[in-house]
């Protein structure tokens, strides 16, 4: 069965909703439900890090030299080519509501506040913090971690 449900028959609508709003609703709780489980799944993993290891070693090895440095010309072009990808990325209702030129500024902004590498730092930290939360959810717990320190300091004697 694709429901996280044992049985659709102890599913009951809260008194407030109608039973199409309810339908509507398990609806979209067993599209996401389907929809993460085929995002989450072994297969989709594999191509996650095909698409990662051919980002980080083109062909398979690494270059022999690094790559040169970009002129400052490529670099505003890459800039232009990133706010543009971003404009485009939200709804026109918020360029209708903050006005074009204002929504431009704002994603300038949030573009030069990505150029800090104290920013960029904490931003990767926050995200290993959450992908940890979400691979292993007991590491959360203080009693895990507690247990997972004393066999640490055990294998370093």
């Amino acid at each position: 069965c694709l429901s996280p449900y044992d049985s659709w028959d102890r599913l009951q609508p809260p008194c407030w909703m109608s039973g199409s709003e309810w339908m509507d609703l398990c609806l979209i709780l067993l599209w996401l439900d389907v929809g993460v489980a085929h995002l989450t799944s072994a297969p989709c993993w594999v191509i996650y890090l095909q698409v990662l290891q051919e980002a980080v070693w083109p062909g398979g090895t690494l270059p022999a030299q690094p790559q040169p440095e970009r002129s400052t010309a490529e670099k505003e072009k890459t800039k232009e080519q990133c706010l543009n990808c971003l404009m485009q990325l939200l709804p026109e209702l918020i360029t209708d509501m903050l006005g074009n030129e204002k929504y431009r500024l704002s994603l300038e902004t949030m573009l030069e506040s990505l150029q800090d590498h104290q920013i960029n730092k904490h931003l990767i930290y926050c995200i290993c913090d959450l992908l940890l939360e979400f691979l292993i959810p007991e590491s959360c717990d203080e009693a895990f971690q507690h247990s997972l320190l004393q066999s640490l300091a055990k294998d370093t004697y």
